[in-house]
């Protein structure tokens, strides 16, 4: 073979390799089995009928997520008020095995409210949205109940030794240490979590 022959081989070689649409920089030989765009491993997305590149996954997905800003809106407000409900109760039970119990329940009971008050319409963001609101939501909730709680507790002690400007004993907390106890106690947390899940899952459905 001639070196002219040798270089023709080689160029032809370099015609066959093909490269992903969004990564030119990476070979590739896989396409998408809808649309027939190059694609990487990272750009591929494995679906029941084959791979597919992110785009047209994208776009399959649009047609299932057909919720408005005003629904974004509906839903959030639901799960907030909601959320701050369930909060502020359980907070008050304070008691463990409650929270496991019922965390998934109240959780999926919220989401289905919010749901039908957007007539079943889900946004692309709708679950993130949603569990940003709910756990905005507990939080409001089990601080106002504190709040109360420690002024049911605390607020004529607390009253008395101000009123005679006396030093309010350190074995009482002050009101702020009182609320962050409550939010980070650990049934409080749990069911947080728990809700938090329940709701993101049933908008991902």
């Amino acid at each position: 073979m001639t070196d002219h022959d040798h270089e023709l081989t080689l160029n032809h070689a370099d015609d066959d390799t093909t490269y992903c649409e969004v990564h030119p920089d990476r070979e590739t030989g896989l396409r998408c089995n809808k649309c027939g765009r190059l694609m990487c491993a990272e750009c591929a997305v494995q679906t029941p009928v084959g791979y597919r590149c992110r785009q047209c996954v994208r776009q399959h997905e649009d047609k299932f997520f057909r919720g408005t800003q005003n629904d974004y809106v509906i839903a959030a407000a639901v799960c907030l008020v909601l959320s701050a409900i369930a909060g502020g109760i359980m907070s008050a039970i304070s008691f463990i095995f409650l929270a496991l119990v019922l965390g998934f329940p109240i959780g999926g009971a919220i989401s289905e409210a919010a749901l039908r008050a957007t007539e079943r319409r889900r946004g692309r963001y709708s679950g993130q949205i949603m569990v940003a609101a709910s756990v905005a939501g507990m939080l409001m909730g089990v601080a106002v109940r504190a709040f109360f709680g420690y002024n049911d507790r605390y607020g004529e002690i607390v009253s008395a030794y101000e009123a005679v400007g006396r030093r309010v004993p350190s074995e009482i907390p002050s009101l702020m240490d009182f609320i962050i106890s409550d939010v980070t106690s650990i049934g409080i947390l749990l069911f947080m979590g728990m809700v938090a899940f329940a709701i993101y899952s049933r908008f991902r459905m």
